[in-house]
């Protein structure tokens, strides 16, 4: 490193000597605990024009020390921790963290850490705290199903309406008999594919519950003749079928 000597009159030290205090005074008004540097530095920023290290040097020296670097510490370990605190705390507050139901274990996890790696690299952060935050992401996060039940959203309400109608359906079918039991077989397959189609039901799960009416009354799975008997029998079917009553209003 190059060394150059200098040789100042008494009035220009004084003069720099005063703008040195002055510089120190300013910056311990704004923030006292700047670490100030000696007057060596000061004069030589002062000849080279850029006063800029000396405060980058006092900022360095902040952080390296004190209750500044006790918080930087604190908050670079803690903070995949209190990531977690916050997606666990969700929930009871009335907030909620999903993640794909169709999603495997492995996708989930590979997904969480490409999350996590790019929080780590927008904030800065040290590259070690991607593992960390990547595991307290995955254990926090819950699969969409359970959150919308959690929360009843009008989704999850009408998965649950369309379970009781296909139970309702499916009771019906069982108690009635003839035209009437396969009336209630067509009612019950429309509200499975849309309980399929609505994630209330699994394919195969559906399946089953035909499986097993198909086993309790086979007779119904068998289309009936549309001929002149058969629409005759619906029209007495439905001329001695009273119709549902309706209630009247009270008269104000």
């Amino acid at each position: 490193m190059g060394q150059i000597i200098l040789t100042l009159k008494d009035e220009t030290i004084a003069s720099l000597r005063k703008d040195f205090e002055a510089f120190l005074r300013v910056s311990l008004k704004l923030d006292p605990q700047f670490a100030t540097p000696p007057f060596e530095d000061f004069l030589r920023a002062k000849l080279l024009d850029n006063m800029v290290p000396l405060t980058e040097n006092a900022v360095q020296r902040m952080l390296a020390g004190g209750q500044y670097a006790w918080a930087k510490r604190t908050l670079g370990k803690e903070f995949p921790d209190v990531v977690a605190i916050l997606m666990r705390q969700a929930t009871e507050f009335g907030f909620g963290f999903a993640v794909r139901t169709e999603w495997t274990p492995e996708e989930l996890a590979k997904q969480a850490r490409s999350w996590a790696a790019a929080i780590v690299e927008e904030a800065q952060g040290d590259a070690l705290m991607v593992d960390p935050l990547a595991t307290q992401i995955k254990s926090a996060a819950q699969d969409i199903q359970t959150l919308e039940e959690t929360m009843q959203t009008p989704a999850w309400r009408l998965a649950e309406s369309l379970r009781q109608r296909v139970y309702e359906a499916k009771v019906a079918c069982e108690a009635s008999v003839g035209s009437a039991a396969r009336e209630k077989l067509g009612e019950l397959r429309g509200l499975l594919r849309l309980g399929i189609a609505h994630g209330s039901f699994q394919k195969q799960e559906a399946q089953q519950i035909m499986e097993y009416l198909r086993l309790l009354k086979p007779e119904i799975f068998v289309e009936e003749p549309y001929d002149i008997f058969a629409r005759l029998a619906a029209w007495l079917r439905n001329f001695f079928t009273s119709p549902p009553t309706r209630t009247q209003r009270p008269s104000r």
